[in-house]
């Protein structure tokens, strides 16, 4: 059996908890920056967070093997927060071998671990609520698993790793204790990344396994990349509930009204602000990391964009952006012709009152 002399198991959760976070004023929180990306695999030092976010340490957690872990709060500028619990795997305390991982991942996976990280995200609005604009915690949360193999009792090259051991990595990718088909085998596994030939990198939709001594800015790749997720979702939620919203208004026959008044002054104020404050949410998501040109991190920030779908989410929210335009024109346009039939019949009624006047003189 390969037994994990160095590792963490590390559980994801992100929640959207305002309009905007401003970090100057998190210096009185006890927070602290998010180190720097490594330089280890030639990462310019350009390539960083635009805004790096803060970190706050909330305490422990039970144990999920032998020791506690470790709970995290990081909140980014653009008002959102990722709930990290960290437990680490170390020899020959745990004692725990490779085969002994799907086990621990199904057991991880079914503790309902999103009610406490609820909790805690809702203890972070109100910890730092001062510095929200907006504050509101979303009901919408994304979760995502690491598992993180740093050193293993016999030194292993990537393609070794894969070839005794695939069966055991796509059961722990999948929260799995059953031998998955080859089919399914080969879709868990399909997304690997390597720099050196002794790291790897494996990225499915809800879990991932890094392979790497130094596997930190991976990870915090793949942590930033949940909480775009979530956003993704967030701002997909927002505009289906206000679409659902204006198709009702734009139901309703248009009432009679004075030339100067615009009835829907409001709604159409409202969904201004709605399609620039979702194109600013998703620029400044976007923005928040800088990963230019085919280098290793960006590689891992791209494949697991595609596992995440965050494509798909796009193309969405476009097309629902434009809903949103189209709504906005249209209310536009109906305030526009009533204006007109009014003005319309106006200067009609003062007509026949100008022929009245002539008649009757």
């Amino acid at each position: 059996m390969t037994q994990i002399l160095q590792g963490q198991v590390v559980a994801l959760f992100a929640f959207d908890l305002g309009f905007e976070v401003s970090l100057e004023r998190l210096d009185g929180f006890s927070s602290m920056r998010v180190p720097p990306l490594s330089q280890k695999k030639q990462t310019p030092a350009y390539l960083q967070s635009a805004r790096p976010p803060r970190i706050i340490n909330l305490g422990q957690i039970a144990p999920v093997v032998a020791r506690p872990g470790t709970i995290q709060a990081m909140v980014f500028d653009f008002g959102a927060v990722s709930i990290a619990y960290r437990w680490s795997l170390a020899a020959p305390r745990d004692k725990l071998g490779l085969q002994d991982m799907p086990r621990l991942s199904q057991e991880l996976y079914g503790r309902n671990l999103e009610a406490d990280a609820r909790i805690q995200a809702h203890r972070v609005m109100e910890m730092i609520r001062p510095a929200i604009l907006r504050p509101e915690l979303s009901t919408l949360v994304e979760d995502y698993y690491l598992f993180v193999f740093e050193e293993f009792d016999c030194p292993l090259q990537a393609d070794d790793l894969l070839a005794q051991h695939s069966s055991t990595l796509a059961q722990v990718l999948r929260f799995e204790t059953q031998l998955l088909s080859g089919e399914q085998q080969q879709e868990a596994l399909a997304q690997r990344i390597s720099y050196f030939q002794n790291d790897l990198v494996l990225i499915d939709w809800n879990a991932a396994i890094i392979y790497d001594r130094d596997s930190w800015d991976v990870a915090n790749v793949l942590e930033l990349l949940n909480v775009e997720l979530l956003e993704a979702r967030y701002i997909d939620a927002e505009l289906d509930r206000r679409i659902g919203e204006y198709q009702g208004k734009l139901r309703k026959p248009t009432q009679g009204f004075l030339p100067f008044l615009t009835p829907y002054r409001k709604d159409i104020q409202e969904l201004a602000e709605l399609r620039i404050e979702s194109l600013v949410l998703a620029k400044r998501v976007e923005s928040a990391l800088k990963l230019i040109g085919d280098l290793y991190l960006a590689r891992v920030h791209n494949a697991a964009t595609t596992r995440f779908y965050l494509p798909d989410w796009e193309a969405a929210t476009s097309r629902k952006l434009d809903i949103v335009a189209n709504f906005y024109q249209l209310l536009t346009d109906r305030v526009r012709t009533a204006q007109s039939q009014t003005l319309e019949l106006i200067i009609i009624a003062l007509i026949l009152a100008e022929i009245l006047m002539a008649v009757f003189r």
